[in-house]
């Protein structure tokens, strides 16, 4: 059930997300382009195993959460996350500044960026930067 309460604070929510892109000269991506790169992630889920994420709202990182046969059958799927996410809170596509991919994942494990940045460049063009520690895919330029 929707209260007023809730449709005001969820416009709130938009209101914060779109003055915060106006900051960015450039978006670098679509809602069609996120939902390609996300189903592709999780068809390479073994590969491709720890993502973080930095909102345009703030400074924290946050971890995304993508798993084997999710289901994002939702309606909401098109334009963000429901709760995969750290933060457990809904994550529209629209406020991700950057994801990063670490090349460390643990004491003992490791993901392999190149083959990670090619599984990506095999969806599209996307802008994408990387060092020997993580690689980058910028979703706002500034």
């Amino acid at each position: 059930m929707s209260t007023k309460k809730t449709i005001h604070s969820g416009e709130q929510w938009k209101r914060e997300i779109e003055k915060e892109a106006i900051k960015f000269s450039q978006p670098l991506m679509s809602n069609s382009k996120w939902v390609r790169l996300i189903d592709t992630l999780v068809d390479n889920n073994e590969t491709v195993q720890k993502i973080f994420f930095k909102k345009i709202q703030h400074e924290n990182m946050g971890e995304l959460y993508i798993a084997d046969n999710p289901s994002y059958g939702f309606e909401y799927w098109h334009a963000g996350f429901e709760l995969n996410n750290s933060f457990g809170e809904p994550l529209q596509f629209n406020e991700i500044e950057f994801l990063s991919f670490p090349r460390v994942i643990d004491s003992s494990s490791y993901q392999d960026l190149e083959k990670i940045s090619i599984i990506i460049q095999n969806i599209g063009e996307f802008c994408l930067e990387s060092d020997e520690n993580e690689l980058k895919l910028i979703c706002y330029r500034k």
